[in-house]
This record gives structure tokens, C-alpha cells and sequence, in this order.
């Protein structure tokens, strides 16, 4: 739910607007209002276990310095239900959303004022806010306005953290939502904020893609317990396949079908790369200090995307020393550049000779949304090249000083030579396509 410039016939109740709403979004307003804080509704969660929506609303941080998101509904229980028997309440679920930056030459910048010529309170920067979406976002952000921009589908089951302000130069400003925590000292840290979630329960998935495979956002990366990893993604062409289609059109852009490449207006919410990316960098931020990882892409070798996270070239690298966090981050969230007919074919075969090699590391997370495009040794992948391409990587795994924990995801397809690899190195095969939503949906 959000509020629309435009709503689609048959997608009233998306609207926040719409008259059902109007009773918990005004016991929303006083639930902060008693706690003397503000609540500007920004966008809202309709379940089928609850009568009234879960809504989210920006407000002020702690130390009157940011902003905060913040969730108002029904209790959740210990045992993670819902609990609607109970009162509603109100609580800050993001602190610290940074307040925009003054994109203009120093001195230039003018602060917001109010009807008698002081400068606005963040409070009032709130209550004045625009928060409704048109084509599928929220505004751009302007100076002085919270940091935290916000993307929805055509079907509005996506909620997505995008860049408050695309148009300011991605070298001078921050590129994405971002929060910010200054110390009593003036002190401030900076982080991005990344966020995609998507509603699975729908029954009709098959409707938000042009490829039968299309790979929903979801747990691509599970059971991480090792503190010694390597992550092997796949960087080709086919990854720019659009998930969500949103509702508008922009600029021409290509997107592979399944089959081919294809241009399209139609502005794409969200695409196999970016699922993707966004899976590892919530991952990757979430990862204790201790933890060593590895991060390789692989495609066509010499092309776009074939290529390593350069601090860990050589080998693992501590997540928690200063600035390899936000580096393996910046190299995630870099394999979208460029046309995705540059990004290159399906070549795993240095990344995962690479990582059967490397003794530190016990467990490797490797991931495809393809069959490779030649066998090891250059030949043309054939169905008789599984077993004898499982076997090589298992027989060089009993040579190693310890096993290699071989979890495999295959993205939109089903892989059996995948499967069979991490059947043979005690690791877990992940098949993620409409099957696998719709099962875990409905548990």
C-alpha cells in the first residue's frame, strides 16, 4: 500500500488513501502523537492474517539530529505471529536515516523556512513532506529531507530502498538511501541502507515476468555459519532478466528473456542482478567482524564481469577491518554496469578452481542462473560432462587439507550437475524458482 499519484482500476486497495484505511492511520497519528513524536506514513503491509494493515511511517531519530522509520500495528508475539487481539502500537524500527545533503555550491544552499522566516524544525520538514509515489517512487529528495527513497512494482508487491535523489552526481553524493549517526563528540558515520522485500504469498507469480524461470527475491545465501567463505556468483548476461515489471516507462534498457536480449521502456523494478545483489550486501553487512570471505564473479574470461573483489584477490579477507566491509559491498552492487550484453557468458570454472585451491577457505556458496557455455576444458557443455565435472571437483576435494562445503543455488533452473557437486563436497543444493516461492509461501 502507498499513496498514488495514479491508482490502476482493480488496485484500490493499494491505495493508502482508500476509506478502509482511514481508521488505523488515524490511530497511528495519535499513538505518536501521545508520545509526543510524529508519524508520516510512507507506505503500509495488508495480510491476510490481519483485518487492519502494518504500517510505516518516517519520523525523527532519538537525538533530534535524523530521521527514523517507524512501524505502526498489530503486536507480534514471542513465537512470531500476530497478535490483533491487542492494541496497536507504535515503534522506530530504522534510526538514524541521514537528513539530505546541500547539492549546490558552497554557500548556496538556503534552509526551509517556515511563515515566520525561522528555519524549519526536522518535525516540520515531516509534516510538509510529499510522500506520494509517482511512477512507482517517491519524490526525489530534496536538501534538508530525510535520505530514504522508496520503490514499489505495478502490482505493489515490492518494497525496495533506492537512491533518494538520482540526479545529483554519483561521484560528489552518496548513490543510495543512506543513515547516519553523529556522536555527541560531531562525529558522524555514514552507511548505506539496502533493502528489497517482496510479497511471495501471491499465487499468481507467473504473472510478473516474460521468462517462465523468473527468480523471486529471496534466501539465496542460507545456514552462513563458516567464518572462512567464498562466494562464486554468476556475472553474466542472463542475470539482467527482470523479475517485476513496474508500471511505467523511461529510458530504453536491455533485459535478457530467457532466451535473447531485448530492449524496453517499460521501467524494470527489479532484476535477477539485483535480487541478487541485494541478497549479498544485506549478507554481507550482517556478517560478524571475524568473518573471511571471498567474492568472485565469473562470466565470458576478459569480459565485464569476470573478474575478483580486488582486497581478496590474493585470498580471505577480514569482513570487520576497516573499510573491507564497504568495499565488498561497493563490489557487489558494481556487477551492474553497463549494457548486460557486455557482462559476459557462463564460465565458472577459474572461480571454482580458484576456490577448491584456496586451503583456508571450508565453505564455498556458488551460484548460477545458467548451464555453462563450454565444459573445463573448452569443449561444449553436454549432459554426459556432469558426472565426469562433479567427479574432478570431488576427487580434488579428498586431496585438500580440509573439505570444501560446496552449497550450490541455481537460479531459474534446475541443474543436476549442481545438485550432484554438493551432494559429493557434504554441501546443500538450492533450486530457486516458481516451485520453490510457492512452496515456501504457503509454510
Amino acid at each position: 500500500m502507498n499513496n498514488s499519484e495514479a491508482v490502476q482500476t482493480g488496485m484500490e486497495h493499494t491505495d493508502m488513501a482508500n476509506e478502509q484505511y482511514q481508521e488505523t492511520l488515524q490511530q497511528c497519528g495519535l499513538l505518536a502523537e501521545a508520545r509526543n513524536q510524529v508519524f508520516k506514513p510512507v507506505f503500509g503491509i495488508k495480510m491476510a492474517e490481519l483485518n487492519t494493515p502494518v504500517l510505516y511511517g518516517l519520523s525523527i531519530n532519538s537525538n533530534k539530529a535524523g530521521f527514523a522509520l517507524m512501524r505502526c500495528g498489530a503486536p507480534l508475539s514471542l513465537d512470531g505471529r500476530y497478535n490483533e487481539t491487542e492494541d496497536s502500537f507504535i515503534a522506530k524500527v530504522i534510526e538514524d536515516i541521514g537528513v539530505m545533503k546541500c547539492t549546490k555550491p558552497e554557500g548556496e544552499c538556503e534552509h526551509l523556512t517556515n511563515n515566520e522566516g525561522e528555519n524549519k524544525s526536522l518535525r516540520e520538514i515531516i509534516d510538509g513532506l510529499d510522500v506520494t509515489f509517482t511512477a512507482d517512487s517517491t519524490p526525489i529528495r530534496k536538501f534538508m529531507e530525510p535520505a530514504l527513497g522508496v520503490m514499489t512494482d505495478k502490482q505493489r508487491k515490492l518494497i525496495k530502498f533506492i537512491d533518494p535523489n538520482p540526479n545529483n552526481d554519483p561521484e560528489k553524493f552518496e548513490t543510495e538511501s543512506y543513515l547516519e549517526a553523529i556522536s555527541a563528540a560531531r562525529t558522524v558515520t555514514r552507511y548505506p541502507l539496502y533493502l528489497a522485500a517482496f510479497a511471495r504469498a501471491d499465487k499468481r507469480i507467473e504473472n510478473y515476468g516474460d521468462d517462465d524461470n523468473s527468480v523471486l527475491n529471496g534466501a539465496y545465501f542460507r545456514n552462513v555459519k563458516s567464518k572462512n567463505i567464498r562466494f562464486l556468483v554468476d556475472g553474466s548476461g542472463s542475470m539482467s532478466a527482470c523479475i517485476l515489471w513496474g508500471s511505467t516507462y523511461g529510458e530504453r534498457k536491455t533485459y535478457w528473456s530467457g532466451s535473447y536480449y531485448f530492449s524496453s521502456r517499460q521501467n524494470c523494478s527489479l532484476t535477477r542482478m539485483e535480487s541478487l545483489q541485494t541478497e549479498l550486501s544485506n549478507l554481507l553487512a550482517a556478517l560478524s567482524p571475524d568473518t573471511k570471505v571471498s567474492i568472485q564473479s565469473f562470466s565470458s574470461p576478459g569480459r565485464k564481469n569476470h573478474r575478483a573483489w580486488e582486497q581478496s584477490r590474493d585470498g580471505l579477507v577480514k569482513i570487520g577491518d576497516d573499510g573491507m566491509r564497504e568495499s565488498a559491498i561497493a563490489f557487489v552492487n558494481s556487477l551492474d554496469n553497463g549494457r548486460p550484453t557486455k557482462w559476459g557468458g557462463t564460465y565458472p570454472w577459474e572461480g571454482l578452481d580458484a576456490s577448491f585451491k584456496d586451503n583456508e577457505t571450508d565453505t564455498l556458496y556458488f551460484l548460477s542462473d545458467g548451464e555453462p557455455n563450454a565444459d573445463r576444458m573448452g569443449g561444449s557443455w553436454q549432459a554426459n560432462d556432469h558426472d565426469p565435472t562433479v567427479t574432478h571437483y570431488s576427487n580434488y576435494n579428498n586431496t585438500r587439507e580440509k573439505v570444501l562445503k560446496t552449497n550450490t543455488i541455481a537460479l531459474g533452473l534446475e541443474s543436476p550437475w549442481m545438485e550432484k557437486l554438493s551432494a559429493k563436497t557434504t554441501g546443500d543444493y538450492l533450486q530457486v524458482d516458481k516451485d520453490y516461492v510457492t512452496t515456501n509461501s504457503s509454510q
